[in-house]
């Protein structure tokens, strides 16, 4: 599983590499000394510079949807794997057998439920932020689903690690044995 903070690590890095052999097609391709060991490279030698800055352009034209998708997909599974802790934690501490069972059941639905339904449960302390995260999740919605039909509110990488971030921070709090 990727972590919140690893799914950003990999956008801000993978667009990096890509910026960058945009940038060697573009300005050093044409210029590299063919002549010696690159020149017998039998993937190298047949790629044109336009190639590359097609293909660079292309890849970073996506980048940062997929980008939104990965990182709420860390933050869902975040979100979820501290409830789940939490009412584990919960659990553990219950000896009365219908209150056990009523927590089980909540976990199960947790695993079962939209993450729409878990977002739902915060809007009472902040519905801002809420709807914040909800426009991350219908952005990411539309990008898994092929981009059909009319894009929502448009969604990039940053915004949308802000805006998840906020949520964690207010609500989603590291876990005690993660504190120490």
């Amino acid at each position: 599983m990727m972590t919140f903070d690893e799914a950003r690590d990999w956008y801000i890095k993978t667009r990096k590499q890509l910026e960058l052999l945009g940038r060697v097609g573009r300005r050093h391709w044409d210029h590299l000394p063919w002549d010696g060991e690159l020149g017998r490279d039998e993937k190298l030698k047949r790629i044109e510079a336009d190639d590359i800055v097609a293909d660079t352009g292309f890849s970073l034209g996506h980048l940062d949807d997929f980008a939104v998708l990965i990182l709420f997909s860390a933050f869902e599974s975040s979100l979820r794997d501290r409830a789940r802790t939490d009412i584990q934690t919960d659990c553990e501490r219950l000896v009365n057998p219908l209150a056990t069972r009523i927590l089980d059941e909540a976990a199960r639905d947790l695993e079962q439920s939209s993450v729409f339904r878990v977002l739902e449960l915060y809007k009472s302390q902040d519905a801002d932020l809420v709807e914040e995260v909800n426009q991350v999740r219908r952005y990411r919605n539309w990008v898994a689903h092929g981009r059909r039909g009319q894009s929502p509110s448009e969604v990039d990488p940053e915004s949308a690690y802000g805006r998840l971030r906020r949520f964690l921070a207010r609500f989603v709090p590291p876990a005690p044995e993660d504190q120490v």
